[in-house]
């Protein structure tokens, strides 16, 4: 039976959670004997287009972390952390006047 494919994803964050996740150290074995970590790019080299490729539903969740500021991570799903969540101190960006062509 082929394993859960799971994905990875940072945004604007200070790399908090990215850092929750590496503290399971020797658990993340326990992780990765589970599932597919398909993207991870802080981690390892993944990119938008390698799960581009891949089919419509292929991914199980995607854990994203900080807070979503440009239109690619708008495409992401699930969110993963306070600023994920909530915006964060990043999210005070958006405060301003200046259109940078963000919704």
């Amino acid at each position: 039976m082929a394993k859960p494919k799971v994905a990875f994803y940072w945004c604007a964050s200070c790399g908090g959670c990215e850092e929750a996740v590496l503290d399971l150290a020797e658990d993340l074995l326990t992780v990765v004997e589970a599932v597919d970590i398909i993207l991870w790019p802080v981690a390892m080299d993944f990119k938008k287009s390698d799960v581009e490729a891949m089919d419509n539903g292929s991914i199980a969740v995607s854990f994203i972390n900080g807070a979503v500021r440009i239109s690619e991570q708008d495409e992401m799903m699930f969110a993963f952390g306070s600023c994920a969540h909530l915006g964060g101190i990043p999210a005070q960006a958006k405060i301003t006047d200046i259109n940078l062509g963000l919704t």
